[in-house]
């Protein structure tokens, strides 16, 4: 994933303007990996780059162990 640290507006995706701070890509729009890394680095002509490549947060998973029954418990059998 990558956040944008500097204002663009990304011609391969419609014109569409990032703003500092938003993820890249935006919502319904496609990841060219190759694009994204070009534009982490600092653009010959503007001096600065757009994207921060940034880690995934990482899925929770809730896996939860079923309950055995304890020794202590009386059975109704």
């Amino acid at each position: 994933m990558y956040k944008v640290i500097n204002r663009f507006q990304e011609k391969n995706h419609d014109g569409h303007v990032y703003e500092v701070g938003d993820n890249y890509p935006a919502d319904g729009k496609k990841l060219n990996k190759a694009r994204a890394e070009a534009l982490t680095e600092v653009h010959e002509e503007y001096g600065v780059a757009f994207l921060k490549a940034v880690e995934e947060p990482k899925k929770a998973t809730s896996k939860q162990t079923p309950k055995e029954p304890s020794t202590d418990e009386k059975s109704d059998a």
